[in-house]
């Protein structure tokens, strides 16, 4: 339902493939069959024991009992050129940010691990202060997660939880400083491993609640079921079916509450030892109750497709490649249409330093609505994390956004230069 993030790979209801190549490899998987021998369940004991041999090599610096923790602190400073995302009137401020990482692990029994991440931040601005958060910052990764192992079933309870006001991740979003919202994923999902093929089954709640009321209206509540199948031909090839429904709710009458449907194929495949590539694609379906107010009348009836390529080049330099064709939910209008392609590289060549690029490119159209936009935007960010001491890391960070718009006065430039330290205990 939330919008992903600009350099995080991710998210929702749209993983989707090619008809050719699922028929290119199920091809091979006809001819693989008879070869294959029967590989270690992903559900079974032996996982769960495999799990637990990697819960043990987790670093910690708490141990209480069974239980691992890992707790670090950050401090950060920003300076950012544009906090407002204008064309016209740009603010710039120094923005501090404290933050405190907190990550529990807990193997209750053999078979069963709970687990929470929680990362909790404050955003404090030195000229600004309106802008200051109201409250904390949640972390996106921030999760509590119990996983339990019932023979060949593999059962995931989860409950994730988010809490942001930056609106660089709403590429739709423009002149403005503020776009608190919480977001809360509760569900469960169960992996039923049958050697050669695998079962997926997954239920979520979804909510949204805006923290500042200019955007009241995206207040939501959504049910969420996804299901695939996998057909394993080989150790490093498989292919799949996929689907998904979501039945989205707003509280307001303003945006229309909307069903959404998706159906599709994937692959993934490991065409070297150090290139990796999943490819997907499908049929997508979104159609709106028209019980808002936003005056867009639009359903949407297309295809989706992403693919996503990971190579390790050598023993320092890996990168990867992503690209696709989505819709979600706009903030403006019902659906808003996205082509996208982003690309990373790590660089582990300096001893205790970790050097990141990042770039991406996005062209975007809503579906009408209170802004009928057509916009692109493009960026990179170089990222530098320093090993100081056994707990003590540096990083900085340059990241610059560009947006260029068909609607006046939506352009917007942004330049961001951060500094933090973190101390692990």
């Amino acid at each position: 339902m939330s919008r992903r993030p600009i350099f995080c790979y991710p998210p929702h209801f749209t993983r989707r493939s090619g008809s050719l190549l699922l028929l290119a490899l199920l091809g091979a998987a006809s001819l693989g069959y008879s070869q294959d021998a029967v590989r270690p369940s992903l559900a079974g004991e032996a996982a769960s024991e495999s799990r637990q041999q990697d819960i043990n090599r987790i670093p910690y610096n708490l141990l209480l009992g069974p239980v691992r923790f890992r707790v670090s602190a950050t401090v950060g400073a920003e300076y950012n050129d544009n906090v407002n995302y204008a064309d016209v009137g740009k603010q710039d401020d120094f923005i501090f940010t404290p933050s405190v990482n907190f990550d529990a692990i807990w193997p209750i029994t053999q078979l069963n691990t709970l687990r929470l991440d929680l990362g909790i931040s404050y955003a404090l601005y030195v000229d600004h202060s309106n802008y200051d958060t109201r409250g904390i910052l949640i972390a996106p990764n921030s999760q509590a997660a119990f996983d339990i192992f019932v023979g060949d079933f593999r059962i995931n309870i989860h409950d994730r939880m988010s809490e942001q006001q930056d609106p660089v991740a709403e590429g739709a979003l423009s002149n403005v400083a503020n776009y608190g919202r919480f977001e809360n994923t509760a569900g469960v999902s169960v992996l039923w491993d049958l050697n050669q093929v695998l079962l997926t089954i997954g239920f979520d709640h979804y909510t949204f609640i805006s923290t500042t009321s200019a955007f009241d209206y995206l207040n939501r509540n959504a049910e969420m079921l996804s299901g695939t199948g996998t057909y394993v031909i080989n150790p490093t090839m498989r292919v799949g079916i996929e689907a998904n429904g979501v039945f989205n709710y707003y509280n307001q009458h303003v945006l229309n509450d909307s069903t959404t449907y998706s159906i599709g194929a994937f692959g993934e495949t490991e065409i070297t030892n150090n290139i990796k590539l999943r490819i997907a694609g499908g049929y997508q379906a979104i159609n709106f109750d028209r019980n808002g107010s936003v005056g867009d009348t639009n359903d949407l009836s297309d295809y989706y497709a992403n693919i996503l390529v990971t190579h390790r080049l050598n023993a320092v330099i890996s990168q990867s490649l992503s690209a696709g064709h989505e819709s979600q939910l706009g903030v403006n209008s019902n659906y808003i249409t996205l082509n996208y392609v982003r690309h990373t590289v790590t660089w582990n060549v300096l001893r205790n330093t970790l050097l990141s690029t990042e770039f991406f490119f996005e062209d975007a159209e809503e579906s009408g609505g209170f802004i009928n936009e057509h916009f692109q935007r493009l960026g990179g960010a170089a990222t530098a994390g320093y090993q100081l001491t056994p707990h003590i890391t540096l990083g900085l960070r340059y990241q610059h956004t560009t947006k260029d718009s068909d609607v006046a006065l939506r352009d917007y430039n942004q330049n961001r230069v951060s500094l933090d330290g973190t101390y692990s205990f």
